[in-house]
């Protein structure tokens, strides 16, 4: 029954009838992740399908050298790795709790199944897929055409709007060095940058929490 009513308010399960959600959800299990725990590793072959309900997953890819780019931060209600869909069953990333996390986790059988049978969840699927395209082609701009003032701003200004604040402010759901990552710089230049925007009165920076004071002039900073 828990795991029904999580379901129930997931996106990636809008519009499902009762039936379809209950057959669903049988099989399905729960697991915990405690901070800095994996849940998979790059090149590891993925043996269920996972949504998580709540926390924060970072999706990253790394070198032999161990160098990391951080891809996608996964936060409540997101499904993750959805690459493996079709086609190959090889992780091209590996999937790290940055925080507590609970993963709803289902069998790959009974999720191909669904999408046989349901054109509904194929269309959640396809939405969520769009959004991480975006996410993508933003990430690839980002790093390829623009400054690291560039970069910093842009990402104050879509997480902002991301997270519907009517007076801009953004709650960071990472560590500093978890942004640098995501935004290929070294966290004392995040932390540089940021202490400019305050100077320049752009922003007021207290920890995780971020308020945008001046938004039109951030984006236009952002280009």
């Amino acid at each position: 029954m828990e795991i029904l009513l999580a379901m129930k308010g997931m996106g990636l399960f809008e519009g499902l009838p009762e039936g379809e959600l209950s057959r669903l959800s049988q099989g399905a299990g729960w697991r915990t992740y405690a901070p800095g725990e994996f849940v998979f590793h790059q090149g590891s072959e993925a043996d269920n399908f996972h949504v998580l309900y709540a926390g924060v997953l970072k999706l990253f890819r790394s070198t032999a050298e161990g160098k990391e780019q951080t891809v996608y931060l996964a936060e409540d209600g997101e499904p993750f790795c959805l690459c493996t869909l079709y086609g190959t069953r090889v992780l091209p990333v590996s999937a790290l709790a940055m925080t507590s996390c609970r993963v709803l986790v289902f069998a790959w059988e009974r999720m191909e199944e669904q999408m046989r049978s349901s054109p509904q969840v194929l269309l959640n699927i396809v939405r969520v897929l769009n959004t991480r395209l975006m996410h993508s082609y933003r990430m690839i701009e980002d790093l390829g055409l623009r400054s690291i003032h560039q970069r910093v701003a842009s990402f104050l200004v879509h997480s902002a709007r991301a997270q519907g604040q009517d007076a801009p402010r953004v709650t960071l759901s990472v560590a500093r060095q978890e942004v640098a990552k995501i935004l290929g710089t070294t966290p004392e230049t995040i932390s540089r940058i940021l202490v400019r925007l305050c100077q320049d009165g752009l922003i007021e920076a207290r920890g995780r929490e971020i308020s945008i004071l001046n938004l039109p002039a951030l984006a236009d900073m952002a280009g």
